[in-house]
This record gives C-alpha cells, sequence and structure tokens, in this order.
C-alpha cells in the first residue's frame, strides 16, 4: 500500500513538472529593464513600430489632416513598451495643446492614457528642451522612458483636433516582445490630464482621483498667474490614501515639491525634479516631478491635491498631467476638453464680466450675432462674442444705466481677427480710447482701458465709432466679449488695531469665536491692555491702510490660527444720513457700528473688495466703526470702504480732523 502510493505520488510530482515546462512562465521585467541586469540573458526581442518609408526613400513620416486620428501602434502580447519618440511639424502654434495622445491596453474600450501631446512631455506652454532619465525635450523631437507592459494588446493613437493638418510626425515605439506572460503584480502605465482654467474657489486643486490597486510615479504642472506674479508657490500637495479622512502624505509647498526651495532662480533640470520653463513675464511655470525611488502607492483609491497658493488664494490657471501603474479596470477619465479650452491663456479676463449680450446695445442697420468662440480659446467669457457686422463709419452705442460709483475705470474686451477694424470710443463729444482688431487669426484681443469715467447723472453711454481698418483687414467687423467696470474706490486710510484673541473651547464642530464676547466690545481703550492668547497681554496698535486698500490682521508676534482680531477707526460725519459700507474679510467677520452690531458673516474665504454690502446711519460728528474677524489659519484682513459721492466724511482712527 505505501509502495503504490509512493509510486503515484512521484508519477504526480512529475507530471506537475512537466505541465510547469510546459506552459509558459512570467516574465522577469526587473531582468529586463534593469540597466545592472545588462549581462544578463533576456527571454525577450524588441520590436519597433515607426513611421519608416517602406519604400526605402527617406520619406519617414506621415502626415495627421486637420481633424482626424492616426493610429500608430497596433500590436499583440504580450510585451513591454520600453521607448516613445516623436517628431511633429504644423503650422498651428498652439498643437501641443491641440493634438493628444491616446493608449489603450488589451483591448479596453476606455484609454488608459489621454493627454494633450505637449502635457505628456512636459511642455504644456511651449517647447522648452529639458532631459530626464524618463521624459526628454531636446533637438526639436518628445521622448518618453517609461515602461509600458501589457498583455494582451497594445494600441496607441495620435488626434490631431487642431484646424491645421500635421504636415509632418516621425516616430519610433520600442517594445520588446516577451516569452511568457505578465506576471500578477505588473500593473498598467496610466496618464490623465486635468486643467481648471480659473482658480477661483477656496478648495485646492485636484491633480489624480481614482480608484483601484496602484502606484503614482510622476507629475507635470503647469502654472499662470492670473496677476502675472509668481508668489502664489507657496501650496501645499496633500494626498489621500484609502479613503482617508486626514492627508497620508502633505508637503511643504509647491517649490519644494519641485526641489527647488523658494523657487526665486531661474530653471533647472535633474533626474527626479526640476523647472523648466519660468517666463516672468507672462506669470508662467512648468515643473516636473518623478516619484521613482519613492512612488505613492494606493491599495483602494487616491486623492492627490495641490493648493493655489497658501489656502488657495491665488488665481491661476493650473493644469496638470500625472503619471500612475494600477491593475485594469482603472477609474474612466472625465471627457476632455475640446481643443480651444485646452490650449494656453494668452490674455487675462476677469471672472465676473459685464458680457456683451447682456447690455443695453444700440446700433443703426448693423447686424449682430452671438458667436460660440470655445474653439477658439479659453479667454472669452461664457464662451461667447458679440459680432457687429459693421462697415466704415458704422456707430453703435453702450448704454450703462444705475451706476452706482461717481467714478470708474472701464475696460472693454474685444476679439481681433482678419476681417475685423478699428475704431474709437467716446463719451459724448469726447474721444476717450481707440480700438486695433486686426489679426492674422482669430484671437481674443485684451483690453482697451479707459479712466477715470465720471458718472454725473448715474448713468454713461459709450459711443463706438468704426472709422478704418488695417490694410490686411478684409473687413470692418467688430467683436465684444464685454466691459469690466472698476469703481473707483476710496477706502478708511487707517485704524488701531488689536489682537490675537484666541478660539473658545467649546462643542466639537462650533465656529462660536465671532460669537464670542471679547474685550472692545465692551470698550475701546487704546492705553490698556487685554488677555490675549495664552494669556499675554494685547494692546492696540496704528496701522494705515494699504495701498491696494487692504488691512492685514497677520499681526507681529501674534499667533494667526484660530484667533479673532480686532480693528476700530471714526468717521467723521456732517449731516444726518445714510451711507453704504462696503467690505470684504477673510475669514468670517462682524461689524458693530456706534456700539451697534449691524452686519455678521460667517464662514471661510478669501477677502476681496466688495463682498459684502451695509447701510450705515451715520450722525452728525464722530460715528465709531469696529470690525471683528475670525481667522481659521493663514492670512487674515479686511477691505472696507464707504460710498461717498459728496466727499463730505472725514476718517481718522484718532477722532482728529485735518
Amino acid at each position: 500500500m505505501r509502495r503504490n502510493f509512493t509510486f503515484f505520488s512521484c508519477l504526480l510530482l512529475m507530471a506537475l513538472f512537466l505541465s510547469g515546462c510546459m506552459q509558459p512562465s512570467s516574465t522577469d521585467l526587473n531582468n529586463m529593464l534593469n540597466p545592472a541586469a545588462l549581462p544578463y540573458l533576456k527571454q525577450s526581442k524588441l520590436m519597433r513600430v515607426s513611421s519608416y518609408d517602406t519604400a526605402w526613400e527617406n520619406s519617414d513620416r506621415m502626415t495627421i489632416p486637420a481633424g482626424k486620428t492616426i493610429k500608430i501602434m497596433d500590436v499583440q502580447g504580450p510585451g513591454v513598451i520600453s521607448r516613445l519618440w516623436f517628431d511633429v511639424q504644423t503650422a498651428d502654434k498652439d498643437y501641443l495643446r491641440r493634438l493628444v495622445i491616446r493608449m489603450y491596453w488589451d483591448n479596453e474600450e476606455q484609454p488608459s492614457v489621454e493627454v494633450p501631446f505637449g502635457d505628456f512631455f512636459g511642455s504644456g506652454f511651449e517647447y522648452r528642451p529639458y532631459s530626464t532619465p524618463f521624459m526628454s525635450v531636446v533637438g526639436g523631437s518628445y521622448a518618453s522612458n517609461f515602461p509600458m507592459p501589457f498583455e494582451d494588446r497594445a494600441r496607441i493613437e495620435i488626434v490631431n483636433e487642431s484646424d491645421f493638418d500635421v504636415v509632418s510626425i516621425s516616430y519610433q515605439v520600442d517594445y520588446q516582445k516577451v516569452d511568457g506572460y505578465l506576471s500578477r503584480d505588473i500593473a498598467y502605465f496610466h496618464a490623465y490630464w486635468h486643467r481648471d482654467i480659473r482658480t477661483d474657489y477656496d478648495s485646492s486643486y485636484v491633480i489624480l482621483r481614482t480608484r483601484g490597486h496602484g502606484h503614482v510615479v510622476g507629475v507635470n504642472l503647469n502654472i499662470q498667474s492670473y496677476n502675472k506674479k509668481l508668489d502664489f508657490l507657496g501650496g501645499i500637495e496633500r494626498i489621500y490614501i484609502d479613503g482617508e479622512k486626514k492627508p497620508s502624505i502633505a508637503g511643504t509647498g509647491t517649490g519644494n515639491f519641485f526641489s527647488a526651495g523658494s523657487l526665486q532662480h531661474t530653471e533647472f533640470v535633474s533626474p527626479y525634479s526640476g523647472i523648466i520653463l519660468r517666463d516672468d513675464s507672462a506669470g508662467r511655470i512648468s515643473g516636473y516631478r518623478f516619484f521613482i525611488q519613492d512612488a505613492i502607492s494606493f491599495k483602494k483609491s487616491i486623492k492627490f491635491t495641490m493648493e493655489h497658493g497658501s489656502r488657495n488664494q491665488d488665481l491661476t490657471d493650473f493644469s496638470s498631467t500625472v503619471f500612475w501603474y494600477q491593475t485594469e479596470p482603472h477609474h474612466p477619465f472625465p471627457p476632455m476638453p475640446k481643443a480651444g479650452q485646452r490650449i494656453p491663456l494668452r490674455a487675462i479676463t476677469p471672472g465676473k464680466l459685464l458680457e456683451a449680450e447682456n447690455l443695453n446695445i444700440k446700433s443703426v442697420n448693423v447686424k449682430t450675432r452671438l458667436m460660440d468662440m470655445s474653439n477658439n480659446g479659453p479667454e472669452w467669457s461664457g464662451e461667447k462674442q458679440v459680432l457687429f457686422e459693421t462697415r466704415k463709419g458704422s456707430q453703435i452705442s453702450i448704454v450703462l444705466p444705475r451706476l452706482e460709483e461717481t467714478s470708474y475705470d472701464i475696460e472693454i474686451y474685444y476679439t481681433k481677427g482678419p476681417n475685423y477694424g478699428d475704431a474709437s470710443v467716446y463719451l459724448g463729444e469726447q474721444k476717450i480710447g481707440e480700438i486695433h482688431a486686426f489679426a492674422s487669426t482669430v484671437l481674443p484681443g485684451g483690453k482697451v482701458t479707459l479712466k477715470g469715467l465720471q458718472n454725473e447723472i448715474r448713468s454713461m453711454e459709450l459711443k463706438i465709432i468704426v472709422d478704418g481698418k488695417d490694410s490686411l483687414s478684409t473687413g470692418y467687423y467688430l467683436g465684444l466679449d464685454g466691459l469690466n467696470l472698476l469703481p473707483k474706490r476710496t477706502f478708511i486710510p487707517d485704524w488701531y488695531v488689536t489682537g490675537s484673541f484666541p478660539f473658545p473651547v467649546k462643542n466639537s464642530g462650533s465656529r462660536s469665536a465671532l460669537d464670542s464676547v471679547y474685550p472692545p466690545e465692551y470698550i475701546v481703550d487704546l492705553k490698556k491692555t487685554s488677555p490675549g492668547v495664552k494669556s499675554k497681554p494685547i494692546g492696540w496698535h496704528y496701522l494705515k491702510t494699504g495701498p491696494e486698500g487692504y488691512v492685514s490682521l497677520n499681526l507681529s508676534g501674534q499667533s494667526n490660527r484660530q484667533v479673532v482680531n480686532y480693528a476700530v477707526s471714526y468717521i467723521y460725519s456732517p449731516v444726518r444720513r445714510n451711507f453704504s459700507l462696503f467690505i470684504g474679510s477673510d475669514d468670517g467677520i462682524k461689524i458693530f457700528f456706534n456700539n451697534k452690531q449691524v452686519f455678521r458673516f460667517l464662514g471661510t474665504r478669501l477677502a476681496q473688495p466688495d463682498q459684502g454690502k451695509v447701510i450705515l446711519p451715520l450722525h452728525p460728528g464722530w460715528n465709531k466703526l469696529l470690525i471683528k474677524v475670525e481667522n481659521k489659519s493663514g492670512v487674515s484682513g479686511f477691505f472696507a470702504r464707504i460710498l461717498d459721492k459728496e466727499g463730505i466724511l472725514q476718517y481718522s482712527a484718532d477722532q482728529k480732523l485735518p
């Protein structure tokens, strides 16, 4: 019995051994791709898909007609792509964003890679040479060396969403055709592009949000500041792994993310991180970070965010490409924005424009139509403009009724194009501005600024007369995006400020600091101190309002996290009358006027002028204005001004008339 058992056991073991010899083996990618394994024999064969001329006449290129897609690779696996290389020639200067590269693995219907061509190689704004072991842009060409394994099939497409033909695209895709099969712990390469054209919100920009099992290996960032200042690079990355509520990984600033410190210097390139573009004139910066020895692993999900400035206070155009590996299936990507909404900003448009289609516009014998401009770029407000099919001598009038302020700067945002003309802008009989709107292609024209326009009758009428054109223009058309009305603001000039007072300790989730009463609400005595954070005695300090009207409450030597600060000033009025107070704050604010509460806002926001309006009943003589501001963390401050059309009010934190 035992002898039979041993005999059959040996037969079973031999059968299993022979079966293993007959089955394909798992592929060792480390042996294939690791430079340290170069001397070891390979169980694979190098293959190449390229644009070579099959007639051997040195015409090693293809074309991509406008609006068409070409398939540059469709091969069977198993295999590993080890190198991508491209050279592109086209008349479209924005081809880096209007071309899209897509990659599909193993017959999937949704691409695992879908990124604008330039962004995939780290060149979202413009061609800028750099070289790393993983991505490079050199000699007019683009290359990637990220390994991209596939089991059954690999398919790569290039999509031309431009109005121009790609007259030449040369490419090489090298891959190792492997024996056996891919190990189960080998994940698939993914890349996703995201853009927020206007980060005017108080939450962090999201680089990646996905589900599955994998690890992030790289990020490209392209950031453009709306104020052309590169001081927004204090944003912190926060990475939430597998559904954790608190960040699993938190950084110390965007500059440090790129290993560039404060980013006060020029471009630099290193194998794992670098800045490849810094353009202070346009407020642009491009950088990359590869996570090679510090890949960011996740088993269920990942959310990768980046602040747009400290506490998300900076207004930017933020775009990113993130590279990662994960098992399939992957979470489908959101739809790719159309080509016109991907190209870089060429002009800055305010977020709240008086759009031309909503204005009271009068014209005689002028045909007008509302045009969709979304294919032409991301700059037009509401993605539309009003086109006026004008001739030389045509006139249109824009009537602006019920204007509250006494004086304005008015910005006219317009369009340039090959059949657009020149025009002059009048207020009454006075010429106050000119529009020159010819360009070889349709472009945002930017703005014409009309300075210091007085609003004497509470309404204003602007006349635009078409009076000529460029010699190359084929017409006299006029395209208007809208108007931006900038009141000439006069802010309360000086204050006494005090702080910081601590948040009270109450039930979890309570935001009670704004409603807790501190000593300045009982009495304002500029000579006395009060117990502040950690019972530290705090007094009153004189402070002049900043040049832009901002009053900073980040007091020197005081805590700025979870605190309350106060500011007091006085308004002298010769009459009894109601006046409008306009305020903005970071964060919550409460206003006391002549010792009575007249306004309260509870929330978190970035301070901007005129976020709220309060009616103040001024009496003759001095009137007391006390402002209380709650701050959770970071910067804190406010704007405050009173609309005084007759100029009869006077201000002094010391209650002293000039």
